[in-house]
């Protein structure tokens, strides 16, 4: 991408800028400064050495960057971090639309427009709607609804059966049968190796529009998941648990059965949340978790995005 395109993504996208060069020869593209590389897209923010940085863009916010050499074109913005990451997007690969001849369909299967199903996908009797992407190996259940724009990672289940069950007066196992469902909202993204219990009875689990699931997360039975949601990877949600909106879990915390989670809450990461919290906008963290700060939003945390308030 040349600098004329850069310029043009941002007028599209009503970004404020001011640049200070107009040259439009060099193709640049994202990069990160983990591996610092000649004609990268960067973006800083506070005090980091990029002496290392040559020949590329960097988005600031400020106006006049003294800690970037001549080599470079910068481009001050109000958010360098956030204009950075809408315009990696442009990059992101694009599954076209198609059904991998390996993938078992049920006959009854609804599937919406514009869908990609990868190779040795499973689908029962379901529902899919507009523009989503199913990559390899993921098994859809029957009772489950998933909506538009919805990204599921290869090797992800949604819709197993749970385990629920109690002893009878002679010391057997008697199982209760799982006969709900699971919605998964729009816009959500699902990564690899994850698991969507579904309702044990009459409910749906329900996934809430715009959550995002990382690799190895499991999600039981009736759980509630509000919108906006993260969780990170291998997360573990007990049955019938209620996640409040714009919630972040962090790694391998543990939310048991029947807790109910605030809006705007931060979980640490191999956090364990035995009991209800009331409070919004708390960072609970521990075994068991306690709160560990108000009012989260006033700072960033390590490992996770400012929350938004």
């Amino acid at each position: 991408m040349k600098l004329d395109q850069i310029i043009s993504f941002l007028e599209t996208n009503s970004i404020p800028f001011q640049v200070n060069s107009t040259n439009t020869i060099t193709s640049y593209k994202p990069a990160s400064l983990k591996n610092v590389i000649e004609n990268g897209i960067y973006f800083i923010m506070g005090d980091i050495n990029i002496s290392n940085i040559n020949n590329s863009i960097i988005f600031t916010s400020e106006a006049k960057n003294e800690s970037i050499n001549a080599t470079n074109i910068s481009i001050s913005v109000t958010n360098p971090q956030l204009t950075h990451y809408k315009l990696c997007g442009v990059f992101a690969e694009k599954r076209k639309a198609n059904i991998h001849e390996t993938a078992i369909i049920d006959k009854d299967a609804v599937i919406g427009n514009n869908v990609y199903i990868g190779p040795y996908c499973v689908l029962e009797k379901c529902v899919i709607g507009d523009n989503v992407v199913l990559n390899s190996h993921v098994v859809i259940y029957n009772n489950t609804e998933i909506n538009d724009k919805v990204f599921i990672d290869s090797n992800s289940c949604i819709g197993a059966s749970g385990l629920a069950w109690i002893w009878d007066e002679d010391g057997n196992r008697i199982m209760q049968p799982q006969l709900g469902g699971v919605i998964v909202e729009a816009d959500c993204h699902i990564a690899t190796d994850v698991t969507i219990v579904k309702g044990s009875l009459s409910e749906n689990t329900w996934i809430g529009k715009g959550t995002v699931i990382a690799h190895g997360t499991k999600i039981g039975h009736g759980a509630q998941v509000g919108t906006n949601v993260h969780m990170a990877n291998n997360v573990s949600l007990a049955g019938n648990a209620e996640i409040g909106d714009r919630t972040f879990l962090g790694s391998a915390s543990i939310i048991s059965s029947n807790i109910k989670i605030p809006h705007n809450t931060i979980v640490g990461a191999g956090a364990m949340v035995n009991k209800n919290f009331d409070e919004e906008f708390c960072t609970l963290a521990g075994i068991p978790a306690k709160v560990l700060k108000r009012e989260n939003y006033k700072n960033k945390p390590k490992g996770a995005p400012k929350p938004f308030n």
